[in-house]
């Protein structure tokens, strides 16, 4: 039998939202009988990558981008307006648990496989992706099937804690992985080396286990309290990423692009969809920052004007619409934003997939030297996350973070580092890993959220006035919004597919139940 070629036949079935897969093997628990019993490792490794990459780089795309009002649904279409409305239902975003027949089976298969041939490197490199695929499960489903999970012996297994199981069996994996580095680095046999297979570091084992020392920083700060004394050694200890882990191996065909390019450009019957959110543009307007110009097109009718001669201000360049603005409604009192009159949220095949961005470690770095009341390192470390996330674009950050600069540290308190740190990060974010943003707003609290629903008092022009009350980086309540006023999603309910089929499964909570690690209801 051959295996299926998961980078192409995943793609698609990702943007399709549906499985290639049959009921049973559908379930996150027995061995998926349309796979090899054996398979060779260079095979298995760029299958766990992709697989990885297929399903979020296009629903955690979405979900990130849609929710952190980074983009919003175009106001003349329909494609992701249950989305934008967290109007979520068990079968929502399905797909992510794939990764227990997916992701997660090809790891099973290659981990004894590479310990039987003492392929070290590979083995590390999927202990890390084990981690991290777990560790995306429980960010947004909470208590999962993990000690059980994947083995035929446990046809229903339990959902172990999230808290006392699933993230210390996290940190586990992880400790597993950074303690073979060194019979990682030294493979005798020289048919086992990694290169091409390799999709984010090329087989460099070094940067691997800077990504899951990261990766570990990032788990232990989900309980900063418990965690204190291993968060500073780990600080202490460095060797934390310096780089982006990201995927750009993506070609301009069919199924072979970037996974949110391929559906919202090359296969939907309209490109309008997803637009500039006016929460992110103003917020980018208000301080001058030049990403606007990488993250959203310019308006067609901007355009339109600097084809005639007409020098613009960003301010007329690129305009943002309201977050979940219904199509064809009369929004905020005034007529719609034609789409000559609306930025187009940027988009292209070979938009990287990140797994993690470089700007996203020094900013977590901040946040846990300022909570731990070192103020030096922790405006060192963000002035590095900003630097990083404007490099990213060949932007310059220093006339923004020096002094008088509008994204200078505020060191006054520790809620003003905070701030500083979540909401530069939240920028960072767009274009890359957006779903971390939303795990990020729910563990700290920033974002802010507000139950006003417009940010701007018009949407027309000449008028850019904010919303009485409104403070610029604060999430709106999107006028469409399924939840009440001042509500954000905290969780994905667990799919039906699981569900249905396991006894074990636990009772459903609401979509806004905040998980152990999150700020409380409200905030």
């Amino acid at each position: 039998m051959k295996r299926k070629n998961i980078f192409s036949i995943g793609l698609l079935t990702a943007a399709l939202g549906i499985s290639s897969m049959s009921c049973s093997d559908y379930l996150d628990i027995n061995t998926n009988p349309n796979y090899m019993a054996e398979a060779s490792l260079p095979n298995l490794l760029p299958s766990i990558e992709a697989g990885t990459m297929a399903y979020w780089a296009l629903s955690g795309m979405q979900v990130g981008e849609l929710w952190m009002q980074v983009a919003t649904q175009g106001n003349t279409t329909n494609q992701y307006n249950t989305t934008v409305a967290y109007n979520l239902n068990t079968t929502s975003y399905a797909t992510f648990w794939n990764a227990y027949s997916i992701q997660l089976e090809d790891i099973k298969m290659l981990l004894p496989e590479a310990e039987a041939q003492g392929a070290w490197n590979y083995w590390l490199i999927a202990k890390v992706l084990q981690a991290y695929n777990f560790h995306l499960l429980t960010d947004w489903y909470e208590d999962i099937p993990f000690t059980e999970a994947l083995n035929a012996e446990y046809p229903n297994p339990k959902y172990d804690s999230s808290k006392t199981v699933v993230y210390p069996g996290i940190i586990t994996l992880l400790d597993e992985a950074i303690a073979k580095e060194n019979d990682a680095k030294n493979i005798a046999n020289a048919t086992l080396t990694i290169s091409n297979q390799d999709y984010f570091f090329g087989g460099d084992i070094s940067k691997w286990v800077a990504f899951a020392k990261s990766l570990k920083l990032k788990v232990l700060m989900r309980d900063f309290a418990a965690n204190q004394a291993a968060i500073q050694s780990l600080l202490n200890a460095g060797g934390l990423l310096e780089e982006d882990c990201k995927f750009t191996a993506f070609t301009d065909a069919t199924d072979k692009g970037n996974p949110l390019y391929e559906y919202n450009i090359r296969q939907l019957n309209t490109t309008e969809n997803i637009r500039a959110c006016q929460t992110m543009v103003e917020y980018l307007l208000a301080y001058g920052d030049p990403r606007i110009a990488d993250f959203y097109e310019i308006t067609t009718a901007a355009q339109r004007r600097i084809t005639a001669g007409e020098v613009l201000t960003d301010r007329e360049k690129y305009a943002g619409i309201s977050a979940g603005a219904r199509p064809s409604s009369d929004t905020n009192g005034d007529n719609p934003i034609p789409l000559v009159n609306s930025s187009k949220y940027k988009q292209a095949y070979d938009d990287p997939f990140y797994l993690m961005n470089d700007a996203e470690v020094f900013f977590q770095v901040a946040e846990a030297w300022a909570r731990l009341g070192d103020k030096a390192k922790a405006k060192a470390a963000y002035d590095q996350g900003v630097t990083n996330a404007f490099a990213r674009w060949n932007r310059d950050a220093s006339s923004f973070i020096g002094e008088g600069g509008a994204y200078a540290f505020d060191d006054t308190s520790l809620d003003s580092m905070l701030k500083c740190i979540l909401l530069q990060k939240w920028i960072s974010y767009a274009k890359a890993n957006a779903w971390d943003s939303v795990t990020d707003r729910n563990r700290t609290g920033y974002p802010k959220l507000t139950t006003i629903e417009y940010v701007r008092v018009s949407n027309m022009g000449p008028d850019y006035s904010l919303t009485e009350g409104y403070e610029l980086g604060t999430l709106v309540t999107p006028e469409t919004s399924a939840l009440g006023a001042g509500e954000f999603p905290r969780r994905l309910l667990t799919p039906t597919a699981s569900s249905d089929y396991n006894p074990n499964a636990p009772e459903p909570k609401a979509l806004t139940a905040p998980m152990w690690w999150q700020v409380p209801a409200g905030q």
